[in-house]
This record gives C-alpha cells, sequence and structure tokens, in this order.
C-alpha cells in the first residue's frame, strides 16, 4: 500500500521551466468551508494527467476556477506556457489562454449538426458576414479524420452514438487549443461516465492522439481502472488539499484508493447474503425495442444483476419493467400481482411493490433545482398530508433523519439536490426509495460517476436491503462490482439472455468473457 509519504508530492515531479501549465498556492473558500487550501498543479507538454479524489474533495472547483466561473482566493498564481496568467480568468476567456474544457454533459445541441456544434461562435466569415460553408466543413472533416472520429460533418448530433458524441466533443475543444499561441490544455471531467464500457477504448485512442500532438491532458475520473490505464501521473485531492502526486505506472489501485480516502479500505463489499427460495418477481416473454423474450425470476433477498456490451439490450430491461419504455410483449409478475407488459406504468408498477432508480440523476432520478426535502418525499408524500393540508415540517424532519442515516453530505434538507456531489445525490435518491421498503427494487448504474467512500455506502445499503428481504436487480456495466456483489448474473447478446453465472463461475473475467463471445446467441438463455 502507498502512504502519503511514500507517495510523493508535486516538488519530486517538477517539470522545469517547459511546463505546459504550473499553478500554485490555489485556494477558494465558500463562507466558513474551503474547497481548495494551497493546491498546486503542474502539467508537462503532451502529459496525460490524472485527477482523482472523493466527490467533495476539491476537483470541481479547481476545475470552475481554472475555467473562469469561481474566484479563487488572493495569492494564486498560474502559468501557462511560461507565460505568466492573471487570476481570476475573466469568464468565457480560457480559451484563449490555452484551456479547453469537456464537461460531463458534453455541452452539445443535438438539433443541429457536427459542424454547427464544433464551429458555432468560431465561424470565419467573409465580407459581409458571410460564412464560408466549405472551408469550414473542409476544417471540421480534416479534424475529425485526424483523430479518426467516423462522423460526417453534416450528421445531427442527436443522431451520433454516445462515444461519438464524447468524440466529437473532444475534438472541438483541439480546434479551439489550436487557436492559441500556446500547445494548450485539455481538461476532460469524466468523460467516460455515460459511455458503454466496449466504447471506452475508442475514446482513449482519440485523447493519446490529442496528447502526442502536443496538448497536455487532465483527465478526471472515478474509475481508477481508466486512470491507470491512460495517465502517465496522478494527482489525489482530499478535502481541498494535494495529498500527493503520483506515477501512474508504479502504482496500484489500492493504493490510490488509500490515498484518496486518507486510510486503508476494509471490506469494500459487504459480506455474502443467503436469499430465500420464495419468488418475489418473475418476468416472462418482456421484449422491447432491444431486449427480446426475456425471463427472469428473482427471490425474495437475492440480488441479480443485468449486463453486457453496448448494444446488447440490457440496459432496456429496467425501462420496460417500471414502465417507463413501452414495451411489446410480456408479463411481469411482482408478489402475487400479474401485470401485462405492454399496459406497464410507472404508477401501476409502484402500487405493485417495485421501485426504480434510473442511471441519469439529474434528469430521471431526481429534480436538480428541488431540495433534498422535496425530493427525498416525493414518493411518499401523501404520509406529510393530515386533514388536506401538508405538514412541511414534518416532512422536512424525516427528511433530515433520512439524510444523516444514509450519510447525504451536506445532511441539509433544504440543499438543492443539483448543487451535491454525485456520490451525495445517489445517496439520497436511494434514500428516496428504500423508505417504501420496495419488496423488488431495480437500478441502473447506481455506482455510475461515484466516488469510492460513497460507492462501499451504496454497497452496503444494497445488501442491507437484500437482507430485510428486498429483491434486487441491478443493470451495471461495471462488471467487478457485479461478480462481488450479485447472487446471479444474466449476460445479455442480441437482446437475449446468452448466459447465467453464478457461484464459482460469477467471476469479473468470466463475465467479461461472456460479454465479448463472437458466437451469435441462440433462443433463450445458454449455459454459461
Amino acid at each position: 500500500m502507498m502512504t502519503d509519504a511514500a507517495a510523493g508530492g508535486t516538488d519530486e515531479h517538477s517539470l522545469g521551466p517547459a511546463a505546459a501549465l504550473r499553478l500554485s498556492g490555489l485556494s477558494k473558500t465558500f463562507g466558513a468551508a474551503k474547497a481548495l487550501d494551497d493546491v498546486s498543479l503542474e502539467l508537462s507538454r503532451g502529459e496525460i494527467h490524472g485527477l482523482i479524489g472523493r466527490n467533495g474533495s476539491g476537483k470541481s472547483t479547481l476545475i470552475k476556477v481554472l475555467s473562469g466561473y469561481h474566484v479563487p482566493d488572493p495569492g494564486a498564481t498560474l502559468e501557462i506556457g511560461g507565460v505568466s496568467v492573471a487570476l481570476p480568468l475573466p469568464p468565457g476567456k480560457a480559451h484563449s489562454h490555452g484551456l479547453a474544457f469537456v464537461h460531463q454533459d458534453l455541452g452539445l445541441l443535438a438539433d443541429i449538426s457536427v459542424l454547427e456544434n464544433m464551429r458555432i461562435g468560431r465561424f470565419a466569415t467573409a465580407p459581409g458576414w458571410r460564412i464560408r460553408w466549405s472551408a469550414e466543413r473542409r476544417r471540421v472533416a480534416d479534424a475529425l479524420e485526424r483523430f479518426g472520429v467516423p462522423v460526417s460533418p453534416d450528421t445531427l448530433v442527436g443522431d451520433l452514438r454516445e462515444v461519438d458524441r464524447a468524440l466529437v466533443a473532444i475534438v472541438r475543444a483541439f480546434i479551439d487549443l489550436q487557436q492559441s499561441d500556446v500547445d494548450g490544455i485539455l481538461i476532460l471531467d469524466e468523460p467516460t461516465a455515460y459511455l458503454p464500457r466496449d466504447s471506452v477504448d475508442q475514446l482513449f485512442s482519440t485523447v493519446r492522439s490529442v496528447a502526442a500532438a502536443g496538448t497536455a491532458v487532465v483527465f478526471v475520473s472515478h474509475r481508477l481502472d481508466e486512470v491507470m490505464a491512460l495517465t502517465e501521473r496522478t494527482t489525489v485531492l482530499r478535502d481541498g488539499k494535494v495529498v500527493a502526486t503520483v506515477e501512474t505506472t508504479t502504482s496500484d489501485e489500492a493504493g490510490l484508493i488509500e490515498l484518496i480516502l486518507g486510510g486503508h479500505l476494509d471490506d469494500f463489499y459487504p459480506e455474502p447474503h443467503h436469499a430465500s427460495s420464495e419468488l418475489a418477481l418473475r418476468v416472462t416473454g418482456l421484449s422491447g425495442a432491444v431486449a427480446h423474450t426475456v425471463d427472469l425470476d428473482v427471490h425474495v433477498g437475492e440480488i441479480v444483476g443485468l449486463t453486457g456490451i453496448g448494444g446488447a439490450g440490457y440496459d432496456e430491461v429496467p425501462y420496460l419493467l417500471f414502465g417507463a419504455s413501452p414495451a411489446r410483449s410480456g408479463t411481469v409478475q411482482i408478489g402475487s400481482t400479474t401485470l401485462d407488459a405492454g399496459d406497464l406504468t410507472p404508477r401501476r408498477v409502484m402500487a405493485a411493490g417495485m421501485a426504480f432508480l434510473p442511471a441519469d440523476r439529474q434528469r430521471n432520478s431526481g429534480v436538480g433545482d428541488l431540495d433534498l426535502t422535496q425530493n427525498v418525499s416525493l414518493p411518499v408524500l401523501s404520509r406529510y398530508f393530515h386533514g388536506g393540508r401538508l405538514r412541511h415540517r414534518t416532512e422536512r424532519t424525516r427528511a433530515a433523519e433520512l439524510l444523516v442515516e444514509y450519510n447525504v453530505r451536506p445532511p441539509s434538507p433544504d440543499a438543492p439536490l443539483g448543487q451535491l456531489s454525485g456520490g451525495n445525490q445517489q445517496k439520497a435518491l436511494l434514500a428516496k426509495w428504500l423508505q417504501r421498503d420496495p419488496p423488488v427494487l431495480v437500478l441502473h448504474e447506481p455506482t455510475q460517476g461515484v466516488d469510492v467512500g460513497a460507492k462501499q455506502d451504496v454497497f452496503g445499503r444494497l445488501r442491507d436491503a437484500a437482507e430485510a428481504g428486498a429483491s434486487i436487480v441491478l443493470c451495471s456495466a461495471e462488471y467487478e462490482d457485479l461478480a462481488h456483489l450479485c447472487d446471479r448474473v444474466l449476460v445479455f447478446q442480441n437482446g437475449r439472455v446468452a448466459a447465467t453465472l453464478a457461484g464459482g463461475d460469477l467471476t469479473e473475467d468470466r463475465i467479461v468473457e461472456q460479454c465479448y463471445r463472437a458466437e451469435r446467441v441462440v433462443e433463450g438463455a445458454a449455459s454459461p
């Protein structure tokens, strides 16, 4: 295991006068809270540098200072390409200093073309403010081809695959960097959070090409396997401070986790449990746009995983079960209630005893602009009506109790959901559903964009719910998590269940092997 002292700091990795970026003494205070405390960071030209830490460690604040969104405390210094840059940066001017950002939401407009997304606000104009469309199309096509992105400039962004949208955002940022006088720095904030696992290598190839062209890249991610695969050095933030900058190639995942948390992480996955033989959920012949004739039995207290590669159909099943996407056929039995899959609605499914936590926290799981009280109490709001009036004080008190119970930080019932880190949002939304003690809980990517500490909290809550008798369907592309948490895992190919893994066969390697099998899937579930 690495300790803070053994890991080394930025002083041991001084990059000299040729540093692409040198940031020193950066602090940022919000009220009485110090979000950043004397942070220093150095990048060399063409380096891919990891930036990791728990939700709330200061990563987002650091990025927002560099983008000009936040004004830092006095005393910080910034050099880009050896040139001193005054802080704070004026909003919207970061690109003129060679800084480009690709945020998790990518910042692309779905209803206009790739060309328009990449050049809007950047068009070179002829006399009379006429846009030279042929030149603009050629510029974009050349950039896409250079980085191996198989996309036409005229394609609508809404028609692209998820990975291609991410690649377009990266190439757009690189084009912006070409217009500055320095080599530039590209900052990628969780670019793989919503990508299928099989698309990550394609994105990494583009990132490496950008770095090979001389651009320094900052890669922010909670996925430590990706950080280790892509980066050369990694800086770890904890409680707003840099605790270490390490050579990634000589580090291991356990050591990085220890640096992130500030101590050993014991029993990351909860202890195994034993499911009942009593049936809680039976799905028969469920079909949707991709998923086809899916059969699924889940017993009381059992955790069943669904997985596959992108496009295999496993990630459609939760939305079909909850009535959030239309099913073409099938039946769903929850306890003693049998429902026609084609007639499912969220209200009907909830009444039968199912709860569902979708992957997209801000749009489908919660309401970012509403406070935690409103988000948490939404599925049980009727409990707080007495005599035709909503008892706000009782509602708020119960929400505050749940926030403390589920270790949500800050445990403030009046805080808007959207202002919390991803991990704390997820814990609040998990509390929202588990307070109903649902017999069946369905989750889609519950640890996506969640730090290791919050991840452990989520795992513990799921295991506790299963021990209490909840039946859990866990849909995820996090193969290691599935192998440790689930009693069984169903692997999908071409919309069908191709394999069921359990017991000694339920390992991460076996899941990966079954996900990438080349042979076609036959009707029904196959043996491992």
